[in-house]
């Protein structure tokens, strides 16, 4: 995020290179991180304190909540019949 020095390694090392300095992140890369850092966090505690997980028995809770995790996000929306 803040601005760092470039460095070089020399003939020494093996693995040779040549990092260039960095300029750091703008305000508004910062600003965007934070941003999503903290919806990250308010959609976590959603998930976590819903109503549902309060059905669940406790011995197959972990177990369900990895279940719903594995599942992750459709790629596309599914499609929808249109009425004809």
């Amino acid at each position: 995020m803040e601005p760092m020095k470039g460095c070089s390694r020399g003939e020494q090392h093996s693995h040779r290179a040549h990092v260039p300095d960095s300029p750091g992140w703008s305000e508004e890369q910062k600003e965007t991180v934070d941003r999503m850092g903290a919806e990250n966090r308010q959609l976590l505690i959603d998930v976590v304190d819903h109503p549902h997980w309060k059905s669940v028995p406790t011995d197959t809770l972990v177990a369900s909540r990895m279940q719903l995790k594995r599942q992750g996000r459709p790629t596309e929306a599914p499609e929808t019949a249109e009425a004809a």
